[in-house]
């Protein structure tokens, strides 16, 4: 009977560990998506930023000057408008960090930079599809997502034989001398 629980125990341990291997082989995929939507996001913001340099160039001023000159005016309209420009601006300058954080620093930081710069519209605007990567990449998270699984199965395990010995000594301690 115990060697029936120790096989389930052991099957139990495989599966989860092929189940942390799968969960962590979407990481990648899930960055090259996420890196694609950002990019369009980018290019798109970029687009603004083009004009916006554009026409302030044309009075010999970089991007925040211009803007920050147009926001003296007046005239609320104007300044609703710059806010809009500010915004657009901004929002270049924070896609174009995220995307080069992303796409240049190594697979072991990238899932760091891209908690630091994920962004939910970006998120929102992306329709996540799973799958397996057979690339290194996906092997190497596979692999991380095993050897998690095994720590936590081990520290489980750990804590639980501790708890078993404690409660054998506690009845040891409490049982009636015969």
């Amino acid at each position: 009977m115990l060697s029936l629980f120790s096989s389930i125990g052991n099957l139990a341990d495989r599966i989860i560990c092929v189940a942390f291997a799968i969960v962590f082989a979407q990481v990648p995929v899930y960055m090259a998506q996420y890196i694609d939507v950002l990019a369009g996001a980018q290019m798109e913001s970029g687009k603004m930023h083009q004009e916006l340099e554009e026409v302030a160039g044309n009075y010999n001023l970089r991007i925040p000057e211009y803007l920050d000159k147009l926001m003296s005016n007046p005239d609320p309209m104007v300044r609703d408008n710059v806010a809009i420009q500010k915004n657009a601006e901004d929002r270049y300058q924070k896609y174009s960090l995220a995307l080069t954080n992303l796409t240049e620093r190594s697979i072991w930081v990238r899932p760091f930079y891209l908690i630091r710069h994920y962004d939910p519209s970006i998120h929102a605007a992306m329709h996540f599809e799973p799958n397996f990567p057979f690339t290194w990449e996906g092997a190497i998270y596979a692999l991380m997502g095993v050897v998690i699984a095994l720590m936590l199965i081990g520290l489980v395990k750990s804590i639980y034989s501790s708890f078993k010995k404690s409660q054998r000594k506690k009845r040891e301690l409490y049982q009636p001398a015969s």
